[in-house]
């Protein structure tokens, strides 16, 4: 008789153990950080759609990549309305079209606040072999920014300081 109410006993501690309350897990933080969304009235965006500017995709290394109203360049950057894009790519060696979305920040006092994370071109077009280091820069953090008569835009790619440790 006691080994059963030592078993039944044990059963029920058993059976109740499992019926514990499932805790609600939070989103994690970086998904919140993820769903932030620039308000229009800090973005160029409005002010930009429709625009040309042209660009010669040779000079991508130069630091700043430059574009310009000057039509003799062989490529396009157009900001079609205001969040498409669409670049047209004619070197000589390859005829392409890169295609996505943008979000270009206002400049305040000569400086601007960039959430982690914010690209201010992200393509949706698939990649194409020619096309691969303008696309990689294009999707990377750029500080962007015009003249004085809008005439010229500066792309300035950020590079990434190495990290290093003492003694080695």
């Amino acid at each position: 008789m006691k080994n059963i109410l030592l078993v039944l006993l044990l059963l029920s501690q058993t059976i109740f153990a499992q019926h514990k309350k499932k805790a609600e897990k939070e989103p994690p933080l970086y998904k919140q950080i993820a769903e932030y969304k620039v308000p229009q009235d800090q973005l160029l965006n409005g002010t930009l759609k429709g625009s040309k500017w042209y660009f010669d995709l040779k000079n991508l290394e130069a630091e700043p990549f430059l574009l310009d109203k000057d039509k003799t360049k062989p490529d396009v950057l157009y900001l079609v309305d205001a969040k498409n894009f669409q670049i047209n790519i004619n070197q000589k060696n390859c005829k392409s079209s890169i295609k996505g979305t943008y979000q270009i920040m206002k400049m305040n006092d000569g400086s601007t606040t960039v959430y982690q994370g914010h690209q201010s071109f992200k393509i949706t077009s698939p990649n194409q072999k020619c096309t691969a280091k303008l696309a990689s820069f294009l999707s990377g953090a750029l500080d962007i920014s015009f003249n004085e008569s809008g005439e010229v835009m500066e792309i300035k790619g950020q590079t990434l300081r190495a990290v290093s440790v003492p003694g080695y």
